[in-house]
């Protein structure tokens, strides 16, 4: 839609025209000509003009006289031609110099050829080119909005652009995955070629969805190019937002089906099979789930989490062909996995990937143990849950959390689902503790906890204490006094070790009540 000074000096009625200075701007691209005779306020000229003037009342003032070239420099123009033989009889070597200075070509226009000649040597071409940009634009529109519509998705649109550019296309989404690539990869990858790079947003309803980049050599690059890619950009978050709508009818219906199987609705084989098949979900083989939660306290910023998360594991699981069931909870997700041996690396790739995207966001991830049987995962949504609960006492974002990995805490399952319950296992053996050391200030149950942590070795338990080892001694006394339990026998010791554990847990499910 412009041409450069360059192209508009070799136009035929620009030949008697000189360029005198500021060869260094040739290719600046000239958006429009404008004509000022006097010219007293500069920053009226815009970006990209190319100004035709005579110079009236430059001559007499010395202070336009040296600001006139710096000023129009600052306006970004894209050149400047004086019509001399009129008020100025020729170019001021201070404007060549100091045109030269900032590389603002400067040309001289010869009293014998009129405005009217220049301007229209020069907008001529430019509307030309702009009706040429219209035309062509709409056939780029046509031919793209054809590959949308050929069921094709974002590989026949992203194709359609590399085919009309003759460039390389690549297409990568708001999680920093590869979507489709398209042209030479020859030419992204040559090194000694000196290539032009263009990359645009794909957005709609102000949400990201990822990045569209087209790389051509750079002499080849032409502006219509950037048409192409701003169309191909805009058909690109159309399919977006239709994958997302399709997305969310998918996501309803697993979470619908999720949702019966954990309030345990009956359902015959037919029925099961008929919906895993709709949803391309395995019935035969075991099945385990899998919960997750964002460490966010605000909600707003939760739910834009879990969407992350969501679209994150859909990509990955797409790019394994792996199937899974969702469903969403307020503060947390369920996903059902068939079970094998790749699910661990799947979600070790999961957590490593978020970490990426969302530094500032911990993720909790729990693992039920497997079920032979489809209609077994409510019981594995309470482990996993349970599991996911506890993650704060066992584990550290991002590592995996297994039910069968909790450290004997899922013995306490079912008691954490109420107060009273943990209360139960630890209040008859730890109460007498900790009134003790309220009264007399001392620390009966927090040498009990370290006594235990170091396996019952007396030496690490008093070094950790930084306490002699006659005090270990005594105050070990004391607790087998006040819980009426003795150390030195296995059962009791796993029974104080339980109940140090409920307390914990305790704490950790209910703060506000502890």
């Amino acid at each position: 839609m412009t041409i450069s000074i360059r192209e508009a000096l070799q136009l035929p009625d620009m030949v008697q025209t000189r360029l005198i200075a500021g060869a260094g701007g040739l290719d600046n691209p000239i958006r429009w000509v404008t004509i000022v005779e006097v010219l007293e306020d500069t920053s009226r000229l815009q970006e990209g003009e190319f100004l035709i003037t005579t110079g009236f009342g430059l001559a007499d003032n010395s202070e336009r006289l040296a600001s006139f070239i710096p000023s129009l420099a600052s306006r970004k123009l894209s050149g400047v031609a004086i019509h001399t033989g009129f008020y100025l009889r020729e170019i001021p070597a201070a404007f060549i110099e100091m045109a030269d200075h900032l590389q603002l070509p400067l040309i001289e226009i010869p009293a014998e050829i009129n405005f009217s000649t220049i301007t229209k040597a020069i907008l001529q071409p430019i509307v030309n080119r702009q009706f040429e940009t219209l035309a062509y634009s709409q056939a780029i529109h046509n031919r793209m909005i054809e590959a949308a519509l050929s069921k094709g998705g974002l590989p026949a649109i992203t194709g359609e652009l590399a085919t009309l550019t003759g460039g390389a296309v690549t297409l990568i989404d708001a999680l920093g995955f590869e979507v489709t690539q398209h042209g030479s990869t020859d030419l992204a990858a040559d090194a000694s070629m000196e290539k032009s790079a263009h990359s645009i947003p794909i957005r709609a309803n102000r949400e990201h969805f990822g990045t569209l980049t087209l790389v051509k050599a750079q002499q080849t690059w032409k502006e219509l190019d950037d048409v192409a890619l701003q169309h191909a950009s805009t058909l690109c978050a159309l399919e977006y937002v239709k994958e997302r709508a399709v997305s969310a009818t998918e996501w309803r219906l697993k979470g619908d089906f999720v949702e019966e199987l954990l309030n345990g609705k009956q359902m015959s084989r037919a029925e099961l099979e008929s919906r895993c098949r709709m949803l391309g979900y395995p019935l035969t083989g075991g099945h385990l789930v899998v919960a997750l939660k964002v460490d966010v306290q605000d909600e707003a910023a939760l739910y834009e989490l879990h969407q992350s998360a969501i679209m994150l594991m859909r990509r990955l699981c797409d790019r394994q062909q792996r199937s899974y069931l969702l469903r969403e909870r307020p503060h947390y997700l369920l996903f059902v996995f068939p079970d094998n041996r790749s699910i661990l690396q799947l979600l070790s790739l999961f957590a490593q990937r978020w970490e990426q995207l969302h530094p500032s966001f911990s993720l909790h991830l729990a693992m039920s143990n497997p079920r032979l049987h489809l209609e077994d995962v409510a019981a594995a949504s309470e482990e996993a849950f349970f599991a996911l609960q506890a993650y704060p006492l066992l584990a550290t974002a991002p590592d995996m959390l297994r039910y069968h990995d909790m450290q004997g805490y899922q013995f306490l399952f079912p008691y954490h689902r109420s107060q009273e319950s943990l209360s139960a296992l630890w209040k008859p053996l730890l109460d007498p503790l900790i009134g003790y050391d309220k009264k007399h200030n001392q620390q009966l149950l927090e040498t009990l906890e370290v006594y235990l942590q170091q396996n019952g070795n007396g030496l690490q338990a008093s070094q950790a204490l930084y306490i002699h080892r006659h005090t270990l001694k005594y105050r070990l006394t004391q607790i087998e006094e006040k819980t009426g339990y003795r150390l030195e026998d296995a059962h009791q010791r796993w029974q104080l070790q339980l109940a140090l554990m409920a307390r914990r847990l305790q704490k950790q499910l209910y703060p506000s009540q502890a």
